[in-house]
């Protein structure tokens, strides 16, 4: 899958509500220390384009047989988020997996 199919799985995916969004206490820790919603969330991802991909298609390390895509991009003023997402392969339709979506780490 390349970085354009991937971006518009993860747009559909959150448009329509219908992905799975680990629950990671980096990405809770992160959407509450910026008083962010799952609307704010779902707003970013959807915000999200080619120019924000710093990295992938990369081997899941997880999951070696998977790719996972990176990208990083300002949520709010001067708070730059890292977003790590992959096709979810547990299910037998297309919708992404969002395994990492909070502050990124310098």
């Amino acid at each position: 899958m390349d970085v354009t199919a991937i971006i518009n799985l993860l747009h559909k995916s959150v448009s329509n509500k219908d992905y799975d969004f680990v629950p990671t206490a980096k990405n809770r820790n992160s959407r509450r220390k910026y008083g962010l919603t799952l609307y704010d969330i779902e707003d970013f991802l959807k915000s999200i384009t080619e120019e924000d991909l710093v990295s992938g298609p990369e081997i899941d390390r997880d999951m070696p047989s998977e790719k996972v895509y990176i990208f990083m991009k300002e949520i709010i003023t001067g708070v730059t988020f890292y977003v790590k997402i992959k096709k979810d392969s547990k299910v037998t339709y297309d919708r992404i997996k969002i395994l990492s979506c909070h502050e990124a780490e310098y």
